[in-house]
Protein backbone atom coordinates (compact mmCIF):
# COMPACT_ATOMS: atom_id res chain seq x y z
CA UNK A 1 0.00 0.00 0.00
CA UNK A 2 3.06 2.69 0.92
CA UNK A 3 4.70 1.67 -2.64
CA UNK A 4 0.94 2.74 -4.32
CA UNK A 5 0.96 6.10 -2.78
CA UNK A 6 4.46 6.56 -3.14
CA UNK A 7 4.19 5.63 -7.06
CA UNK A 8 1.14 8.27 -6.98
CA UNK A 9 3.17 11.14 -5.58
CA UNK A 10 5.59 10.11 -8.04
CA UNK A 11 3.30 10.65 -11.03
CA UNK A 12 1.51 13.75 -9.16
CA UNK A 13 4.46 15.57 -8.68
CA UNK A 14 5.97 14.45 -12.24
CA UNK A 15 3.37 13.88 -14.45
CA UNK A 16 5.47 14.84 -17.60
CA UNK A 17 8.14 13.12 -16.91
CA UNK A 18 6.52 10.31 -16.16
CA UNK A 19 5.10 10.37 -19.91
CA UNK A 20 8.15 11.40 -21.05
CA UNK A 21 10.11 7.84 -19.46
CA UNK A 22 7.06 6.09 -21.11
CA UNK A 23 7.41 7.01 -24.24
CA UNK A 24 11.57 6.92 -24.12
CA UNK A 25 11.15 3.42 -22.90
CA UNK A 26 8.40 2.51 -26.06
CA UNK A 27 11.20 4.37 -28.64
CA UNK A 28 14.11 2.49 -27.24
CA UNK A 29 11.98 -1.00 -27.58
CA UNK A 30 10.52 -0.04 -30.83
CA UNK A 31 13.98 0.48 -31.69
CA UNK A 32 15.50 -2.57 -31.05
CA UNK A 33 12.50 -5.10 -32.31
CA UNK A 34 12.46 -2.95 -35.99
CA UNK A 35 16.67 -3.87 -35.57
CA UNK A 36 16.18 -7.53 -34.53
CA UNK A 37 13.63 -8.19 -36.98
CA UNK A 38 15.87 -6.44 -39.93
CA UNK A 39 18.77 -8.46 -39.25
CA UNK A 40 17.15 -11.43 -38.54
CA UNK A 41 13.87 -11.77 -41.01
CA UNK A 42 13.35 -15.67 -39.39
CA UNK A 43 12.04 -13.65 -36.78
CA UNK A 44 8.68 -12.10 -36.70
CA UNK A 45 7.60 -9.76 -33.99
CA UNK A 46 4.50 -8.07 -34.85
CA UNK A 47 0.79 -7.70 -34.10
CA UNK A 48 -1.36 -6.61 -31.56
CA UNK A 49 0.49 -9.18 -28.71
CA UNK A 50 3.57 -7.85 -29.47
CA UNK A 51 2.49 -4.00 -29.88
CA UNK A 52 0.78 -4.81 -26.47
CA UNK A 53 3.93 -6.35 -25.05
CA UNK A 54 5.72 -3.07 -25.57
CA UNK A 55 3.46 -0.78 -24.19
CA UNK A 56 3.21 -2.79 -20.97
CA UNK A 57 7.03 -2.80 -20.88
CA UNK A 58 7.45 0.73 -21.16
CA UNK A 59 4.84 1.58 -18.56
CA UNK A 60 6.26 -0.06 -16.14
CA UNK A 61 9.87 0.80 -16.79
CA UNK A 62 8.75 4.47 -16.99
CA UNK A 63 6.57 4.25 -13.33
CA UNK A 64 9.87 2.73 -12.03
CA UNK A 65 11.50 5.69 -12.91
CA UNK A 66 9.01 8.16 -11.11
CA UNK A 67 8.46 5.70 -8.03
CA UNK A 68 10.57 6.58 -5.00
CA UNK A 69 10.37 4.90 -1.50
CA UNK A 70 9.11 6.80 1.74
CA UNK A 71 10.98 4.21 3.63
CA UNK A 72 14.24 2.55 3.70
CA UNK A 73 15.92 0.37 6.20
CA UNK A 74 20.24 0.16 6.86
CA UNK A 75 21.44 -2.44 9.40
CA UNK A 76 24.53 -1.44 10.64
CA UNK A 77 26.90 -3.85 10.31
CA UNK A 78 27.74 -6.69 13.21
CA UNK A 79 24.75 -5.91 15.46
CA UNK A 80 21.48 -5.88 15.96
CA UNK A 81 20.71 -2.10 14.82
CA UNK A 82 18.46 -0.53 11.94
CA UNK A 83 18.40 2.71 10.87
CA UNK A 84 15.41 3.40 9.62
CA UNK A 85 14.89 6.80 7.56
CA UNK A 86 10.91 7.49 6.49
CA UNK A 87 9.04 10.44 5.80
CA UNK A 88 6.50 10.94 8.05
CA UNK A 89 5.34 12.68 10.97
CA UNK A 90 7.51 12.25 14.02
CA UNK A 91 4.55 12.78 16.63
CA UNK A 92 3.02 9.62 14.97
CA UNK A 93 6.23 7.36 15.58
CA UNK A 94 6.66 4.75 18.28
CA UNK A 95 9.30 4.92 21.03
CA UNK A 96 10.84 7.87 22.46
CA UNK A 97 10.86 11.21 20.43
CA UNK A 98 13.96 13.42 20.55
CA UNK A 99 12.94 17.16 20.02
CA UNK A 100 15.96 20.12 19.51
CA UNK A 101 15.85 22.57 21.62
CA UNK A 102 17.67 26.30 22.31
CA UNK A 103 20.67 25.97 24.84
CA UNK A 104 17.96 27.54 27.20
CA UNK A 105 15.25 25.45 26.89
CA UNK A 106 12.84 28.30 25.58
CA UNK A 107 9.33 27.79 25.89
CA UNK A 108 7.79 30.70 24.98
CA UNK A 109 6.35 31.33 21.81
CA UNK A 110 6.95 34.07 19.68
CA UNK A 111 11.11 35.23 19.53
CA UNK A 112 12.21 32.89 21.70
CA UNK A 113 10.46 29.42 20.37
CA UNK A 114 9.18 29.61 16.50
CA UNK A 115 5.51 28.44 16.12
CA UNK A 116 6.57 27.17 13.06
CA UNK A 117 9.91 24.56 14.49
CA UNK A 118 9.40 21.24 15.70
CA UNK A 119 9.61 22.56 18.70
CA UNK A 120 7.17 25.02 18.87
CA UNK A 121 4.94 22.36 17.16
CA UNK A 122 5.79 20.05 20.25
CA UNK A 123 4.83 23.32 22.57
CA UNK A 124 1.45 23.33 20.73
CA UNK A 125 0.60 20.50 20.44
CA UNK A 126 1.32 18.56 23.84
CA UNK A 127 0.85 21.32 26.11
CA UNK A 128 -1.37 23.73 24.31
CA UNK A 129 0.39 26.76 23.91
CA UNK A 130 0.92 26.57 27.90
CA UNK A 131 4.25 25.25 28.46
CA UNK A 132 4.00 25.29 32.34
CA UNK A 133 4.45 21.33 32.72
CA UNK A 134 7.34 21.31 30.05
CA UNK A 135 9.42 24.31 32.29
CA UNK A 136 8.63 22.11 35.42
CA UNK A 137 9.62 18.82 33.77
CA UNK A 138 13.15 20.51 32.15
CA UNK A 139 13.96 22.24 35.71
CA UNK A 140 13.69 18.74 37.30
CA UNK A 141 15.59 17.09 35.07
CA UNK A 142 18.57 19.72 34.81
CA UNK A 143 18.96 20.48 38.64
CA UNK A 144 22.31 18.79 38.69
CA UNK A 145 23.53 20.36 35.08
CA UNK A 146 25.71 23.05 35.80
CA UNK A 147 23.94 26.43 34.03
CA UNK A 148 24.87 29.53 34.30
CA UNK A 149 22.58 33.00 34.11
CA UNK A 150 22.63 35.43 30.99
CA UNK A 151 20.80 38.62 30.89
CA UNK A 152 18.61 37.93 26.96
CA UNK A 153 16.04 40.23 25.75
CA UNK A 154 12.97 37.39 25.80
CA UNK A 155 12.53 34.30 27.22
CA UNK A 156 14.45 32.10 29.73
CA UNK A 157 17.90 33.24 31.35
CA UNK A 158 19.35 29.92 32.41
CA UNK A 159 21.99 28.93 29.69
CA UNK A 160 22.57 24.92 29.55
CA UNK A 161 25.55 23.26 27.60
CA UNK A 162 25.19 21.86 24.66
CA UNK A 163 24.05 18.49 24.51
CA UNK A 164 21.88 18.69 27.74
CA UNK A 165 19.16 16.35 28.11
CA UNK A 166 15.60 16.69 29.57
CA UNK A 167 13.51 13.66 29.63
CA UNK A 168 9.95 15.35 29.17
CA UNK A 169 6.99 12.96 29.59
CA UNK A 170 3.35 14.43 27.81
CA UNK A 171 0.49 11.32 29.26
CA UNK A 172 2.25 7.93 27.75
CA UNK A 173 4.38 9.45 25.49
CA UNK A 174 8.24 10.22 26.23
CA UNK A 175 10.25 12.95 24.64
CA UNK A 176 13.79 13.80 24.96
CA UNK A 177 14.21 17.68 24.97
CA UNK A 178 18.43 18.15 23.95
CA UNK A 179 19.95 21.35 23.89
CA UNK A 180 21.18 21.62 19.83
CA UNK A 181 21.69 25.42 19.52
CA UNK A 182 23.11 28.45 20.94
CA UNK A 183 20.72 31.42 20.82
CA UNK A 184 22.11 35.25 20.67
CA UNK A 185 20.77 36.87 24.11
CA UNK A 186 19.97 40.07 21.91
CA UNK A 187 17.85 38.72 19.30
CA UNK A 188 17.16 35.37 20.43
CA UNK A 189 18.50 33.86 17.23
CA UNK A 190 18.91 29.81 17.11
CA UNK A 191 22.29 29.09 15.56
CA UNK A 192 23.84 25.87 15.11
CA UNK A 193 26.86 24.32 13.22
CA UNK A 194 28.58 20.79 12.71
CA UNK A 195 30.51 21.07 15.87
CA UNK A 196 27.80 21.42 17.44
CA UNK A 197 25.19 19.10 15.88
CA UNK A 198 28.08 16.50 16.37
CA UNK A 199 28.61 17.09 20.05
CA UNK A 200 24.32 17.66 20.94
CA UNK A 201 24.03 14.06 18.86
CA UNK A 202 26.81 12.26 20.78
CA UNK A 203 25.10 13.61 23.93
CA UNK A 204 21.59 12.32 22.76
CA UNK A 205 22.68 9.07 21.44
CA UNK A 206 23.90 8.85 25.82
CA UNK A 207 20.99 9.24 27.53
CA UNK A 208 18.66 7.31 24.65
CA UNK A 209 21.32 4.12 25.79
CA UNK A 210 19.23 4.93 29.17
CA UNK A 211 15.79 6.14 28.36
CA UNK A 212 14.90 3.81 25.54
CA UNK A 213 14.03 0.52 26.97
CA UNK A 214 14.13 -1.04 23.53
CA UNK A 215 12.14 1.04 22.09
CA UNK A 216 12.74 3.15 18.81
CA UNK A 217 14.03 6.43 19.01
CA UNK A 218 12.59 8.94 16.44
CA UNK A 219 14.94 11.63 15.48
CA UNK A 220 13.39 14.57 13.20
CA UNK A 221 15.99 16.01 10.30
CA UNK A 222 17.86 18.29 13.21
CA UNK A 223 20.20 21.19 11.56
CA UNK A 224 17.35 21.65 8.65
CA UNK A 225 15.04 24.41 10.43
CA UNK A 226 15.65 27.58 11.69
CA UNK A 227 18.95 26.64 13.52
CA UNK A 228 20.52 27.37 10.41
CA UNK A 229 23.58 25.07 10.08
CA UNK A 230 23.17 25.79 5.80
CA UNK A 231 24.11 22.20 4.66
CA UNK A 232 21.55 20.15 2.20
CA UNK A 233 19.54 17.84 3.40
CA UNK A 234 21.63 14.85 1.88
CA UNK A 235 24.71 15.82 3.84
CA UNK A 236 22.44 16.43 7.34
CA UNK A 237 21.22 12.75 6.49
CA UNK A 238 24.55 11.63 5.71
CA UNK A 239 25.33 13.23 9.31
CA UNK A 240 23.11 12.24 11.40
CA UNK A 241 23.65 8.53 9.74
CA UNK A 242 27.01 8.68 10.57
CA UNK A 243 26.48 10.23 14.09
CA UNK A 244 24.48 6.83 14.68
CA UNK A 245 26.34 4.22 13.42
CA UNK A 246 29.36 5.92 14.89
CA UNK A 247 27.68 5.60 18.27
CA UNK A 248 25.94 2.07 17.93
CA UNK A 249 29.73 0.48 16.94
CA UNK A 250 31.26 1.84 20.20
CA UNK A 251 28.38 0.40 22.40
CA UNK A 252 24.38 0.32 21.21
CA UNK A 253 22.05 2.60 21.55
CA UNK A 254 18.92 0.78 20.56
CA UNK A 255 18.08 -1.57 18.28
CA UNK A 256 15.84 0.76 16.37
CA UNK A 257 16.85 4.09 14.85
CA UNK A 258 14.09 6.29 13.25
CA UNK A 259 15.24 9.09 11.36
CA UNK A 260 11.72 11.18 10.44
CA UNK A 261 12.16 13.23 7.49
CA UNK A 262 9.00 15.90 6.87
CA UNK A 263 7.14 15.50 3.13
CA UNK A 264 8.46 18.82 1.89
CA UNK A 265 11.97 16.98 1.45
CA UNK A 266 10.67 14.56 -0.84
CA UNK A 267 11.50 15.67 -4.21
CA UNK A 268 14.75 16.73 -2.71
CA UNK A 269 16.52 13.22 -1.94
CA UNK A 270 15.73 10.00 -3.35
CA UNK A 271 16.42 7.49 -0.23
CA UNK A 272 17.57 4.19 -3.01
CA UNK A 273 20.57 6.57 -3.45
CA UNK A 274 20.69 7.21 0.31
CA UNK A 275 20.47 3.48 0.61
CA UNK A 276 23.06 2.34 -2.02
CA UNK A 277 25.56 5.22 -0.41
CA UNK A 278 25.59 3.31 2.89
CA UNK A 279 25.68 -0.22 1.45
CA UNK A 280 28.47 0.59 0.41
Amino acid sequence: MTSLVDLWRGIRHHPWKTVQYVFTNFSIIFTLVRAITYFLPAIKIQGWLALTAAVVISIVFGLRKVWKPSRIEIPVAHCNTTIEVVFDDLFKQEGIRAIAVNEFFDSKLGKPVSDKSIHGIFIQKCFGGHPESFDKQVDEQLGNIQSEEIAKVEGKSKRYPIGSTALITVNQDRYLAFAFAKTDPSTCKASSDVRIMWVALHELWKRVRIESGGYPVNLPLVGSGLSGIGLPTRTLLDLIILSAITETKEKEVTQRIRIVLHRDRFDALDLRDVKQHWKE
